[in-house]
Order: structure tokens, then C-alpha cells, then sequence
């Protein structure tokens, strides 16, 4: 009897010690879920963090749609804003140059909210409280090509009109051989561009008294303008041996206008900017030299001044692009451009 008890007290303690050891897990099952949820929130917080961000829209608003010279501002900024998921809308006055029409399109973008604007001033002053209007909408602004006279701009990205313009109108010089009567054609009254290349001319012709300034008018750095003025210019001076245009646009109807005058070959012409026309006429001996500012790199590095202030970088505030004079010594390494112009 006392053999059978002392078997039901083991029993006892045996199904008791089960009892307890199949309770243990679920007391513990509570501290181990919230040990998985506590691991699973930072593993939330990556994934948010590593979202992609929205996409930027920018407006590009150049000085005219007539112009090659825009477009391939338009080409740079394009390919620097699809490589970084940027939507770009390219907008330019139909009337080129022309300020009304230009403040307008930069109104119409503060008011589509766009995230940022890249913007070729056609009036360096004029263009001022358009900028400023920007401003107040907290809506970067980045310049291309042409400054302005005011408003907070990101950067401005360009090369030193001046300075270039002084390197071609040396060469020119040199081309004459110190002496000749010389015509300027200038750019579009207000613009930075115009004033920088109209001076880089002026002061380099001065340190040559025998270099005779005939004429010096402005063609609205236009072809067409640069075709008539050219014609008006033929029937007032008999002998004039080299045209100084301060745009290849300027340059190219120039030399329609001698071309057609039968005067093309005793006349030297000159231009700035490096437009694929241009570079064919250099090419061609209808131009004698152009001077390169890689317009691509002037749009380009402007909308990319605009993502990196976007993102909280530093961005400097002058992105000098470099002037190449271009002549027959150095046109082949312009093929390509001027394969483009054909």
C-alpha cells in the first residue's frame, strides 16, 4: 500500500514538472514578439529613407527660338536634366530678344511652381524684378550665358565675354597686320553679353591707331538684322576690310550680305559663339575665325548648379566656361559640328 502511494506522489510530481515546462514558452512568447516588432521598425525606417525622391521640374527660358545658339543650350540642360530624372520645359520669346515677352514666360512658370529656373536675361536690368518675383515665390534661379543686374541667383554660368571677345578682336588685328577700316556689328542693347563684347572690341581697337572703326551698329544679334545692316553699311563705305560681329548669327548675314555684294573675298570676317553654321563658314575660308563658348556646357551646368542647391550642396557662384578661338589652324577638331551644319 505504502508502495502504491509513493508511486501517485511521483506521478503527481511528474505531470506537475510538465505542466510547468509547457507554460514556460507562452509566458515567454510576449517579450520575444515585441523583441521581433522592435527589429522590424528600424528595418521600416530604411526603406522609407531609401524612397526615391520626387522629380524636379525646371523651366529653361533662353532669348529666342530663331537662333541655333539657343538651341544647343537647350541640348546641354536637357541632357544633364534627364540623366537626373529633371523634367525640363524649354520656353523662349517668339519675338526674339524680346523682354515683355520673356518676363511673361518667367511669370508663367512661378505660377506652374516649377522647382527651379535656368534663365538667359534677354535686358541684364530689365529682367531684375521677374528674378525677384521668383525670389519671393522661393523658387531657385540659376543663369546661363547672359548675368543680371540684380535679384538672388544660384549661380551664373558663362564665359568672360570680355576677355574672349578682347582674344578674337586681337586676332583680328593680327590678321589685318596692324592696319585696316573695320565695321562692328553689335548685339542686343542691354544685355550683358552686348555691353562685355561691344567693350572687349572697343578697348582692344584702341591700342591700334591704325585701325580705322568705320561703322559700329547693332544687328540684335540676329542674321537677318545682321543680312540688312550689313547691306546699308556696303553702300556707304566702298572699302572695308574686316567685320567684327559679336555674334556668329550677326557674322553669317553679314557675310550673305559681301557674298552677294561680290565683296566676300576682300573682306575678313569675324564672329563669337561657335554655331555649327559658323564653324562650316570658318571651314569654308566664308569666315576667317569664330570664337568657341560651348553653349552645351553653359545650359548644362546651370541645371546642374540647381539640383545640387536643391539636394543642400555648395555651389559656387560663377561657373566660368572657357572661350576657344577658332580658326583653319584648329576647325578639324570641330568635325563633327560642322557635320552637324551640313
Amino acid at each position: 500500500m505504502k508502495k502504491v502511494r509513493l508511486l501517485s506522489i511521483i506521478a503527481l510530481v511528474i505531470a506537475f514538472s510538465v505542466l510547468v515546462s509547457a507554460c514556460q514558452p507562452a509566458a515567454e512568447a510576449a517579450p520575444a514578439e515585441e523583441a521581433v516588432a522592435e527589429e522590424a521598425a528600424p528595418a521600416e525606417e530604411v526603406a522609407e529613407e531609401a524612397a526615391p525622391a520626387e522629380a524636379l521640374t525646371f523651366g529653361l527660358v533662353t532669348k529666342a527660338l530663331n537662333n541655333p545658339f539657343w538651341e544647343m543650350v537647350h541640348e546641354g540642360s536637357l541632357e544633364v536634366a534627364e540623366a537626373n530624372n529633371v523634367e525640363l520645359l524649354y520656353l523662349a520669346p517668339t519675338k526674339a530678344n524680346n523682354l515683355e515677352e520673356q518676363t511673361r514666360l518667367v511669370d508663367d512658370l512661378i505660377a506652374k511652381k516649377v522647382d527651379g529656373i535656368v534663365l538667359v536675361p534677354v535686358d541684364s536690368t530689365g529682367i531684375v524684378p521677374a528674378i525677384e518675383r521668383a525670389n519671393a515665390a522661393g523658387i531657385p534661379v540659376a543663369l546661363a550665358n547672359t548675368n543680371a543686374g540684380g535679384g538672388e541667383v544660384v549661380t551664373f554660368s558663362a564665359v568672360e565675354n570680355y576677355d574672349a571677345m578682347k582674344m578674337l578682336a586681337e586676332y583680328a588685328v593680327e590678321t589685318l597686320g596692324g592696319k585696316g577700316k573695320v565695321i562692328i556689328l553689335e548685339g542686343t542693347a542691354g544685355a550683358q553679353t552686348a555691353i562685355d563684347r561691344k567693350a572687349g572690341v572697343d578697348d582692344t581697337l584702341a591700342n591700334y591707331p591704325d585701325v580705322e572703326v568705320l561703322a559700329s551698329q547693332t544687328a540684335d544679334f540676329q542674321r537677318a538684322q545682321g543680312l540688312t545692316v550689313m547691306e546699308n553699311l556696303l553702300q556707304a563705305y566702298p572699302e572695308i576690310d574686316a567685320v567684327i560681329a559679336c555674334n556668329d548669327e550677326m557674322a553669317l548675314g553679314a557675310v550673305e550680305a559681301l557674298d552677294a555684294a561680290g565683296r566676300l573675298a576682300d573682306t575678313m570676317v569675324f564672329g563669337f559663339d561657335g554655331n555649327n553654321d559658323a564653324l562650316k563658314a570658318v571651314s569654308e575660308d566664308r569666315m576667317v575665325a569664330t570664337c568657341f563658348q560651348n553653349p552645351q556646357m553653359q545650359g548644362g551646368d546651370a541645371v546642374q548648379a540647381l539640383i545640387d542647391y536643391i539636394a543642400g550642396k555648395e555651389v559656387p557662384a560663377r561657373i566660368q566656361t572657357t572661350a576657344i578661338l577658332v580658326t583653319k589652324d584648329n576647325i578639324a577638331d570641330f568635325a563633327d559640328k560642322i557635320a552637324a551644319a551640313e
